[in-house]
Protein backbone atom coordinates (compact mmCIF):
# COMPACT_ATOMS: atom_id res chain seq x y z
CA UNK A 1 0.00 0.00 0.00
CA UNK A 2 1.33 3.71 -0.84
CA UNK A 3 0.91 6.18 0.82
CA UNK A 4 1.21 9.99 -0.94
CA UNK A 5 0.02 13.17 -0.64
CA UNK A 6 -2.64 11.92 1.79
CA UNK A 7 -4.15 9.63 -0.79
CA UNK A 8 -3.74 6.10 -0.23
CA UNK A 9 -2.66 4.56 -3.42
CA UNK A 10 -2.45 0.61 -4.69
CA UNK A 11 1.41 -0.22 -5.13
CA UNK A 12 0.67 -0.61 -8.92
CA UNK A 13 0.94 2.92 -8.70
CA UNK A 14 4.39 3.38 -7.30
CA UNK A 15 5.84 3.59 -10.54
CA UNK A 16 3.71 7.28 -11.38
CA UNK A 17 4.39 8.02 -7.52
CA UNK A 18 8.18 8.06 -7.85
CA UNK A 19 7.86 10.22 -11.07
CA UNK A 20 6.37 12.77 -9.13
CA UNK A 21 7.54 12.53 -5.59
CA UNK A 22 10.92 14.68 -6.31
CA UNK A 23 8.90 17.96 -7.40
CA UNK A 24 6.69 16.87 -4.64
CA UNK A 25 9.02 17.09 -1.93
CA UNK A 26 10.82 20.40 -3.40
CA UNK A 27 7.22 22.12 -3.61
CA UNK A 28 7.00 21.07 -0.07
CA UNK A 29 10.11 22.78 1.29
CA UNK A 30 9.50 25.78 -0.42
CA UNK A 31 5.93 26.23 1.43
CA UNK A 32 7.52 24.77 4.69
CA UNK A 33 6.03 26.29 7.93
CA UNK A 34 6.32 25.93 11.50
CA UNK A 35 3.65 22.91 11.94
CA UNK A 36 4.82 21.71 15.23
CA UNK A 37 1.03 22.58 17.06
CA UNK A 38 -0.65 20.36 13.73
CA UNK A 39 1.43 17.35 14.33
CA UNK A 40 1.19 17.70 18.18
CA UNK A 41 -2.71 18.19 18.05
CA UNK A 42 -3.12 15.29 15.31
CA UNK A 43 -1.41 12.67 17.63
CA UNK A 44 -3.40 13.84 20.76
CA UNK A 45 -6.71 13.08 18.84
CA UNK A 46 -5.40 9.75 17.61
CA UNK A 47 -4.25 8.74 20.52
CA UNK A 48 -7.64 9.80 22.50
CA UNK A 49 -9.47 7.32 19.12
CA UNK A 50 -7.39 4.24 20.38
CA UNK A 51 -8.05 4.63 23.89
CA UNK A 52 -11.97 5.58 22.83
CA UNK A 53 -11.50 2.12 21.03
CA UNK A 54 -12.34 3.76 17.90
CA UNK A 55 -9.78 1.19 15.87
CA UNK A 56 -10.62 -2.00 18.31
CA UNK A 57 -11.65 -3.63 14.96
CA UNK A 58 -8.34 -3.36 13.82
CA UNK A 59 -6.17 -3.23 16.38
CA UNK A 60 -7.93 -6.04 18.00
CA UNK A 61 -6.86 -8.57 15.18
CA UNK A 62 -3.02 -7.78 15.38
CA UNK A 63 -3.72 -8.48 19.40
CA UNK A 64 -5.19 -11.77 18.77
CA UNK A 65 -1.76 -12.57 16.42
CA UNK A 66 0.37 -11.87 19.10
CA UNK A 67 1.99 -8.99 17.89
CA UNK A 68 1.47 -6.56 20.86
CA UNK A 69 -0.84 -6.42 24.10
CA UNK A 70 -3.41 -4.34 25.30
CA UNK A 71 -0.76 -3.58 28.19
CA UNK A 72 1.68 -2.54 25.42
CA UNK A 73 -0.37 -0.30 23.66
CA UNK A 74 -1.24 1.71 26.47
CA UNK A 75 2.40 2.47 27.40
CA UNK A 76 2.78 3.22 24.27
CA UNK A 77 0.26 5.76 23.74
CA UNK A 78 1.27 7.88 26.38
CA UNK A 79 3.95 9.29 23.99
CA UNK A 80 1.54 10.44 21.90
CA UNK A 81 -0.55 12.47 24.23
CA UNK A 82 -0.27 16.42 23.90
CA UNK A 83 1.68 16.84 27.08
CA UNK A 84 4.13 14.18 26.27
CA UNK A 85 4.98 15.12 22.90
CA UNK A 86 5.38 18.80 23.87
CA UNK A 87 8.19 17.37 26.55
CA UNK A 88 9.96 15.90 23.70
CA UNK A 89 9.96 18.88 21.36
CA UNK A 90 10.87 21.17 24.39
CA UNK A 91 13.40 19.09 25.73
CA UNK A 92 14.86 17.70 22.44
CA UNK A 93 14.93 21.10 20.15
CA UNK A 94 13.78 24.01 22.74
CA UNK A 95 16.23 23.74 24.87
CA UNK A 96 19.07 23.41 21.86
CA UNK A 97 17.33 26.55 19.91
CA UNK A 98 18.93 28.02 23.44
CA UNK A 99 22.09 26.21 23.51
CA UNK A 100 23.22 27.40 19.65
CA UNK A 101 21.88 31.31 20.41
CA UNK A 102 24.86 33.28 19.81
CA UNK A 103 26.64 36.11 22.12
CA UNK A 104 27.28 38.26 18.85
CA UNK A 105 23.26 38.41 18.46
CA UNK A 106 23.42 41.83 16.84
CA UNK A 107 25.23 40.75 13.94
CA UNK A 108 24.98 37.01 13.87
CA UNK A 109 22.28 34.39 14.48
CA UNK A 110 22.25 30.82 14.90
CA UNK A 111 19.16 28.89 13.62
CA UNK A 112 17.93 25.40 13.42
CA UNK A 113 16.63 24.27 9.90
CA UNK A 114 15.52 20.59 8.75
CA UNK A 115 18.19 18.48 7.13
CA UNK A 116 15.02 18.66 4.06
CA UNK A 117 14.11 15.05 2.81
CA UNK A 118 14.36 11.99 5.07
CA UNK A 119 14.35 8.79 3.88
CA UNK A 120 13.29 5.99 6.75
CA UNK A 121 14.62 2.31 6.30
CA UNK A 122 12.47 1.08 8.94
CA UNK A 123 13.03 -2.35 10.73
CA UNK A 124 10.07 -4.69 11.78
CA UNK A 125 10.93 -5.65 15.17
CA UNK A 126 8.85 -3.15 16.97
CA UNK A 127 4.67 -2.88 15.44
CA UNK A 128 4.27 1.08 15.14
CA UNK A 129 7.90 1.66 14.80
CA UNK A 130 7.98 3.18 11.22
CA UNK A 131 5.43 5.35 12.19
CA UNK A 132 7.69 6.67 15.18
CA UNK A 133 10.61 7.05 12.80
CA UNK A 134 8.30 9.59 10.49
CA UNK A 135 6.72 11.29 13.28
CA UNK A 136 10.16 12.85 14.97
CA UNK A 137 11.13 13.69 11.41
CA UNK A 138 7.76 15.63 10.85
CA UNK A 139 8.45 17.21 14.44
CA UNK A 140 11.62 18.06 13.04
CA UNK A 141 10.00 20.13 9.69
CA UNK A 142 11.11 17.50 7.46
CA UNK A 143 9.50 15.52 4.40
CA UNK A 144 9.29 12.19 4.97
CA UNK A 145 9.77 9.12 2.81
CA UNK A 146 9.00 5.71 4.20
CA UNK A 147 10.33 2.57 3.16
CA UNK A 148 7.93 0.15 5.22
CA UNK A 149 9.98 -3.37 6.50
CA UNK A 150 8.72 -6.36 5.19
CA UNK A 151 6.77 -7.81 8.40
CA UNK A 152 4.96 -4.61 8.65
CA UNK A 153 0.98 -5.36 9.74
CA UNK A 154 -0.26 -2.10 8.15
CA UNK A 155 -0.36 -0.42 11.27
CA UNK A 156 2.22 2.70 10.42
CA UNK A 157 -0.06 2.98 7.12
CA UNK A 158 -2.87 3.56 9.10
CA UNK A 159 -2.17 5.74 11.88
CA UNK A 160 -0.19 8.07 9.43
CA UNK A 161 -3.44 7.96 7.00
CA UNK A 162 -5.32 9.08 10.19
CA UNK A 163 -3.08 11.52 10.91
CA UNK A 164 -3.06 13.60 8.00
CA UNK A 165 -7.19 13.82 8.29
CA UNK A 166 -6.62 15.39 11.48
CA UNK A 167 -3.79 17.50 9.26
CA UNK A 168 -4.51 17.99 6.38
CA UNK A 169 -1.78 20.45 6.12
CA UNK A 170 1.14 17.32 6.78
CA UNK A 171 0.12 15.53 3.53
CA UNK A 172 3.44 16.74 1.73
CA UNK A 173 5.54 15.48 4.12
CA UNK A 174 4.69 11.99 4.49
CA UNK A 175 5.14 9.49 1.61
CA UNK A 176 5.36 6.00 2.51
CA UNK A 177 5.85 2.98 -0.19
CA UNK A 178 6.18 -0.83 0.38
CA UNK A 179 9.38 -1.62 -1.82
CA UNK A 180 11.57 -4.23 -1.02
CA UNK A 181 15.00 -3.35 0.09
CA UNK A 182 16.42 -5.73 -2.65
CA UNK A 183 15.03 -3.50 -5.42
CA UNK A 184 18.32 -1.80 -5.36
CA UNK A 185 17.05 0.73 -8.62
CA UNK A 186 14.24 2.12 -6.38
CA UNK A 187 15.94 2.37 -3.02
CA UNK A 188 18.83 4.57 -5.24
CA UNK A 189 16.40 6.58 -6.35
CA UNK A 190 15.30 6.97 -3.10
CA UNK A 191 18.26 7.71 -1.37
CA UNK A 192 19.24 9.81 -4.19
CA UNK A 193 16.42 12.35 -3.21
CA UNK A 194 17.24 12.70 0.31
CA UNK A 195 19.37 14.81 2.79
CA UNK A 196 19.55 11.77 5.69
CA UNK A 197 18.95 8.37 5.42
CA UNK A 198 16.93 7.08 8.61
CA UNK A 199 18.80 3.44 9.29
CA UNK A 200 16.37 1.27 11.21
CA UNK A 201 18.57 -2.46 11.78
CA UNK A 202 21.79 -4.40 12.22
CA UNK A 203 25.10 -3.80 10.36
CA UNK A 204 23.99 -5.54 7.38
CA UNK A 205 21.02 -3.10 6.59
CA UNK A 206 23.67 0.08 7.84
CA UNK A 207 26.38 -1.47 4.66
CA UNK A 208 23.51 -2.24 2.18
CA UNK A 209 22.61 1.27 2.60
CA UNK A 210 26.19 2.65 2.51
CA UNK A 211 26.78 0.47 -0.59
CA UNK A 212 24.32 2.43 -2.85
CA UNK A 213 23.61 5.85 -1.06
CA UNK A 214 25.55 9.16 -1.94
CA UNK A 215 28.98 10.83 -0.30
CA UNK A 216 26.63 13.36 0.40
CA UNK A 217 23.56 12.17 2.02
CA UNK A 218 23.80 11.73 5.95
CA UNK A 219 23.39 8.73 6.96
CA UNK A 220 21.09 8.45 10.74
CA UNK A 221 21.67 5.22 11.86
CA UNK A 222 20.13 3.69 14.69
CA UNK A 223 21.86 -0.02 15.00
CA UNK A 224 20.63 -3.14 16.85
CA UNK A 225 21.79 -3.46 20.34
CA UNK A 226 22.02 -5.72 22.92
CA UNK A 227 20.84 -5.56 26.78
CA UNK A 228 21.49 -7.65 29.61
CA UNK A 229 21.06 -7.88 33.50
CA UNK A 230 23.55 -7.15 35.60
CA UNK A 231 23.04 -9.38 39.26
CA UNK A 232 24.82 -9.99 41.83
CA UNK A 233 25.19 -12.96 44.24
CA UNK A 234 22.99 -11.71 46.79
CA UNK A 235 19.93 -12.58 44.29
CA UNK A 236 20.53 -16.55 46.37
CA UNK A 237 19.15 -15.35 49.87
CA UNK A 238 17.84 -11.87 49.37
CA UNK A 239 14.03 -12.28 48.66
CA UNK A 240 13.86 -8.85 47.52
CA UNK A 241 16.36 -9.38 44.56
CA UNK A 242 14.54 -12.42 43.61
CA UNK A 243 11.26 -11.02 43.07
CA UNK A 244 13.43 -8.35 40.78
CA UNK A 245 14.47 -11.57 39.08
CA UNK A 246 10.43 -12.52 38.48
CA UNK A 247 9.75 -9.06 36.95
CA UNK A 248 13.15 -9.35 34.88
CA UNK A 249 11.44 -12.78 33.49
CA UNK A 250 8.26 -11.11 32.68
CA UNK A 251 10.12 -8.54 30.58
CA UNK A 252 11.71 -11.57 28.47
CA UNK A 253 8.58 -12.69 27.84
CA UNK A 254 6.33 -10.01 27.44
CA UNK A 255 9.14 -8.76 24.73
CA UNK A 256 9.93 -12.07 23.12
CA UNK A 257 13.74 -10.80 23.41
CA UNK A 258 13.24 -8.94 20.56
CA UNK A 259 14.22 -5.93 21.29
CA UNK A 260 17.43 -3.99 21.51
CA UNK A 261 16.14 -2.94 25.17
CA UNK A 262 15.26 -6.87 25.43
CA UNK A 263 17.51 -8.95 27.63
CA UNK A 264 19.54 -11.09 26.38
CA UNK A 265 21.16 -13.08 29.51
CA UNK A 266 22.67 -12.33 33.14
CA UNK A 267 25.84 -11.56 34.02
CA UNK A 268 26.71 -12.43 37.92
CA UNK A 269 28.57 -10.64 40.11
CA UNK A 270 30.94 -13.73 40.35
CA UNK A 271 33.26 -16.50 38.87
CA UNK A 272 32.96 -19.30 41.25
CA UNK A 273 30.93 -21.78 39.43
CA UNK A 274 28.62 -23.01 42.23
CA UNK A 275 27.00 -19.79 42.50
CA UNK A 276 26.82 -19.00 38.51
CA UNK A 277 25.04 -22.30 38.82
CA UNK A 278 22.84 -21.55 41.46
CA UNK A 279 21.79 -18.62 39.79
CA UNK A 280 21.19 -20.07 36.93
CA UNK A 281 18.61 -22.84 38.44
CA UNK A 282 17.28 -20.32 40.16
CA UNK A 283 16.32 -18.20 36.99
CA UNK A 284 15.41 -21.14 34.84
CA UNK A 285 12.64 -21.94 37.34
CA UNK A 286 11.45 -18.24 37.60
CA UNK A 287 11.26 -18.51 33.62
CA UNK A 288 9.50 -21.86 33.44
CA UNK A 289 7.06 -20.59 36.07
CA UNK A 290 6.18 -16.98 35.02
CA UNK A 291 6.82 -18.17 31.32
CA UNK A 292 3.34 -20.11 32.23
CA UNK A 293 1.40 -16.91 31.68
CA UNK A 294 2.12 -16.18 28.18
CA UNK A 295 0.87 -17.54 24.97
CA UNK A 296 3.46 -20.41 23.82
CA UNK A 297 5.31 -19.33 21.44
CA UNK A 298 5.04 -20.24 17.49
CA UNK A 299 5.85 -23.85 16.81
CA UNK A 300 8.37 -22.31 14.23
CA UNK A 301 10.20 -20.62 16.88
CA UNK A 302 9.87 -23.43 19.25
CA UNK A 303 11.00 -25.69 16.83
CA UNK A 304 14.20 -23.82 15.97
CA UNK A 305 14.95 -23.01 19.14
CA UNK A 306 15.39 -26.64 19.83
CA UNK A 307 17.65 -27.36 16.74
CA UNK A 308 19.77 -24.70 18.20
CA UNK A 309 19.89 -26.04 21.70
CA UNK A 310 20.40 -29.57 20.60
CA UNK A 311 23.33 -27.81 18.74
CA UNK A 312 24.69 -26.90 21.97
CA UNK A 313 24.41 -30.02 23.94
CA UNK A 314 26.32 -31.70 21.22
CA UNK A 315 29.08 -28.95 21.28
CA UNK A 316 29.02 -29.12 25.19
CA UNK A 317 30.93 -32.36 24.93
CA UNK A 318 33.22 -31.20 27.78
CA UNK A 319 30.47 -30.90 29.96
CA UNK A 320 31.62 -26.80 30.69
CA UNK A 321 27.98 -25.31 30.54
CA UNK A 322 24.99 -26.43 32.22
CA UNK A 323 22.35 -26.43 30.21
CA UNK A 324 19.01 -26.32 31.90
CA UNK A 325 15.79 -26.42 29.05
CA UNK A 326 12.34 -27.76 29.07
CA UNK A 327 8.75 -26.73 27.28
CA UNK A 328 10.41 -23.89 25.22
CA UNK A 329 12.49 -22.67 27.90
CA UNK A 330 16.30 -22.67 28.89
CA UNK A 331 18.72 -21.37 30.23
CA UNK A 332 22.57 -21.70 29.49
CA UNK A 333 24.96 -21.31 32.12
CA UNK A 334 28.62 -20.11 30.65
CA UNK A 335 32.20 -19.48 31.93
CA UNK A 336 32.73 -16.84 29.29
CA UNK A 337 32.12 -13.25 29.58
CA UNK A 338 31.20 -12.45 26.22
CA UNK A 339 28.38 -10.62 25.32
CA UNK A 340 26.39 -12.11 22.77
CA UNK A 341 22.45 -12.65 21.55
CA UNK A 342 20.70 -15.32 23.27
CA UNK A 343 18.16 -17.56 21.26
CA UNK A 344 15.33 -15.15 22.45
CA UNK A 345 12.16 -16.37 22.83
CA UNK A 346 12.65 -17.55 26.56
CA UNK A 347 15.71 -18.53 26.18
CA UNK A 348 18.88 -16.44 28.36
CA UNK A 349 22.92 -17.53 29.28
CA UNK A 350 23.71 -16.75 32.70
CA UNK A 351 28.15 -15.72 32.64
CA UNK A 352 30.25 -14.70 35.44
CA UNK A 353 31.18 -11.02 35.31
CA UNK A 354 33.40 -9.75 38.52
CA UNK A 355 32.41 -6.07 38.71
CA UNK A 356 36.18 -5.24 38.71
CA UNK A 357 36.27 -6.60 35.13
CA UNK A 358 33.12 -5.25 33.84
CA UNK A 359 34.75 -2.37 32.03
CA UNK A 360 37.84 -4.48 30.24
CA UNK A 361 34.74 -7.37 29.32
CA UNK A 362 32.42 -4.42 27.83
CA UNK A 363 34.55 -1.90 26.58
CA UNK A 364 35.29 -3.79 23.12
CA UNK A 365 31.32 -3.85 22.70
CA UNK A 366 31.25 -0.18 22.07
CA UNK A 367 28.27 1.15 19.90
CA UNK A 368 26.58 -2.10 20.61
CA UNK A 369 25.96 -1.95 24.36
CA UNK A 370 22.39 -0.74 24.86
CA UNK A 371 20.17 -1.16 28.34
CA UNK A 372 21.43 -2.72 31.32
CA UNK A 373 18.68 -4.22 34.31
CA UNK A 374 20.52 -3.82 37.74
CA UNK A 375 19.43 -5.97 40.48
CA UNK A 376 21.59 -5.47 43.50
CA UNK A 377 21.46 -4.09 47.25
CA UNK A 378 20.42 -0.37 47.24
CA UNK A 379 23.90 0.30 48.91
CA UNK A 380 25.88 -1.21 45.94
CA UNK A 381 23.65 1.19 43.13
CA UNK A 382 25.43 3.87 42.79
CA UNK A 383 28.93 2.32 42.93
CA UNK A 384 27.70 -0.52 40.04
CA UNK A 385 26.14 2.24 37.66
CA UNK A 386 29.30 4.30 37.87
CA UNK A 387 30.87 1.07 36.51
CA UNK A 388 28.28 0.21 33.92
CA UNK A 389 27.91 4.15 32.51
CA UNK A 390 32.18 3.61 31.91
CA UNK A 391 31.06 0.79 29.09
CA UNK A 392 29.55 3.26 27.01
CA UNK A 393 25.42 1.65 27.72
CA UNK A 394 23.08 4.53 27.37
CA UNK A 395 20.47 3.19 30.17
CA UNK A 396 20.52 1.30 33.68
CA UNK A 397 17.49 0.47 34.95
CA UNK A 398 15.10 -1.39 37.32
CA UNK A 399 15.43 -4.88 35.73
CA UNK A 400 11.95 -5.39 34.70
CA UNK A 401 11.46 -2.18 33.10
CA UNK A 402 14.16 -2.20 30.94
CA UNK A 403 11.97 -1.51 27.47
CA UNK A 404 9.68 1.09 29.11
CA UNK A 405 9.64 3.77 27.17
CA UNK A 406 9.44 7.08 28.78
CA UNK A 407 8.40 10.60 28.34
CA UNK A 408 11.27 12.92 26.67
CA UNK A 409 14.40 10.22 26.75
CA UNK A 410 16.86 9.50 24.02
CA UNK A 411 17.05 6.83 21.68
CA UNK A 412 20.92 5.15 22.26
CA UNK A 413 22.26 8.01 23.79
CA UNK A 414 21.46 10.68 21.60
CA UNK A 415 17.98 13.13 20.69
CA UNK A 416 17.37 12.28 17.50
CA UNK A 417 15.12 15.31 16.48
CA UNK A 418 18.45 16.91 16.58
CA UNK A 419 20.37 14.67 14.47
CA UNK A 420 17.71 15.66 11.83
CA UNK A 421 17.63 19.38 12.04
CA UNK A 422 21.46 21.07 11.13
CA UNK A 423 22.25 24.80 12.39
CA UNK A 424 22.55 27.82 9.74
CA UNK A 425 24.44 30.34 10.97
CA UNK A 426 23.19 33.52 9.89
CA UNK A 427 25.43 37.23 9.50
CA UNK A 428 23.44 40.52 8.98
CA UNK A 429 25.21 43.32 7.57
Amino acid sequence: MILFEGNLLPDEKQDEVLDKLWDSCLKAIENRRDFTADIIDACDKIAAKLKSGAYDAILNLLMDRGIFTKAQMDEVLILFERENLELKYRVELGSYQKEIESEHANRRKKVLEPLGVLFHVAAGNAEGLPFYSVLEGLLAGNVNILKLPSADDGISVMILHEMIKEAPVLAPYICVLDVPSTNLTVMKRLADMADGIVVWGGDAAIGAIRAYASSQTQIISWGHKLSFAYVTSEVLTDVGLKEELYELAHHMCRTGQVLCSSCQGLFVDSDDKAVLDAVGRMFFDILKEVSREYPEESIGIRGKNAIALYNEDLENINGKKLILKDGGVSVTVSNDSKLELSFMFRNCWVKPLLRTKILSALKSNKGYLQTVGLICKSEEREELMGILRKTGVNRITYAGAMSDTLPGEGHDGEYPLRRYCKIVELEYW
